[in-house]
């Protein structure tokens, strides 16, 4: 059980324990002073796994748990420019805690400016976030020896799945249909991603990880990379196009998009199951992180990743309905 959080605690810390968000803060201004940045003024930026700070020239990454970045940074260094990610100015762990400090790029998080744009700008936006993850997919035979073949969302094999399936049945109480369907979707993924090409994928296609300035500048936070079939970025994309924040399906020119570019590039074979299982992974281990959270007032049924794995077990798909029928 965590303490409860003071009222002034960051938006992005509020499920936290206080103490240990002290902690990544104090860690977070050593390093910052050492490329010289005060963290009191730099402003904190949206992520979930990694606290960030961004400002004087600098931006300051640092996980929240004992975890090491000497991977992610070796990817980052290796990525083609064409992909934007900022340049690596430092790396190192701290306490257990891995960092990174990368130089300041213009623009704003996409996640972040996505309300002010417009249809076209959106429509846009999602396409030119495809495109920067192509770029890695592209990249494959340079880059593969520095990605896992599991990570984020994708657990290393189908039992540690089957696990998390689990997990979901008892929390949401699924009625039989939605179990063997859950069953069904999960063994689909693994029967089939061995059988399709293997690309770099990001792992977190998301819009809070991408930079804005009138167009996409940047695709950022490789930490959860992974080799495997290109719908792992797919199912993502159209998720965060088709989906609100508050977990409604939005009808909308983004949501066309992404619909058209998950179309045209899922596997023709088997590309309907690899879809369908990476967003039921996704939505999966969504579930997990509510999970351990003790201080979400909704009922297990209306959390987002609920309602979206729930949907997506449903008969007709989900947000992912047009892929499936």
């Amino acid at each position: 059980m965590t303490s409860e959080p003071p009222a002034d605690a960051h938006p992005l810390d509020q499920h936290r324990d206080p103490a240990d968000a002290a902690l990544v803060r104090s860690l977070a201004a050593e390093v910052a002073a050492c490329f010289g940045g005060e963290l009191t003024r730099m402003r904190r930026a949206n992520g979930y796994s990694n606290a960030t700070w961004v400002g004087e020239g600098i931006a300051v990454r640092i996980a929240h748990t004992p975890v090491d970045m000497a991977r992610e940074a070796a990817l980052v260094r290796a990525l083609p420019r064409e992909i934007g990610h900022p340049e690596i100015l430092g790396q190192g762990t701290t306490e257990g805690h891995g960092w990174m400090v990368t130089r300041e790029i213009r623009g704003q998080n996409l996640h972040e400016a996505w309300p002010s744009l417009t249809p076209a700008e959106q429509q846009r936006a999602v396409r030119q976030l495809w495109n920067r993850a192509r770029i890695a997919h592209d990249a494959t035979p340079s880059l593969s020896a520095l990605v896992a073949t599991h990570g984020g969302f994708i657990p290393p094999t189908l039992d540690h799945a089957n696990v998390a399936a689990g997990r979901a049945k008892d929390a949401l109480k699924l009625s039989g249909a939605r179990q063997s369907r859950l069953h069904d979707v999960i063994e689909g993924y693994f029967r089939a991603a061995p059988l399709v090409e293997q690309r770099v994928n990001h792992g977190d296609l998301a819009l809070m990880n991408a930079l804005w300035d009138g167009e996409v500048v940047a695709l950022l936070d490789f930490e959860f990379a992974v080799l495997g079939p290109v719908e792992i970025d797919l199912s993502r994309l159209v998720g965060e196009a088709r989906v609100s924040e508050e977990g409604q399906l939005v009808d909308s020119e983004a949501g066309t998009a992404a619909l058209e570019i998950a179309a045209g590039h899922i596997d023709p074979i088997h590309g309907r199951a690899l879809i369908h299982g990476a967003a039921v992974l996704d939505q999966l281990r969504d579930l997990d992180i509510f999970l351990g959270h003790d201080s979400i007032e909704e009922r297990v049924e209306d959390w987002r990743p609920s309602r979206l794995l729930t949907g997506l077990l449903d008969a007709e798909g989900g947000y992912l309905a047009p892929l499936l029928g």
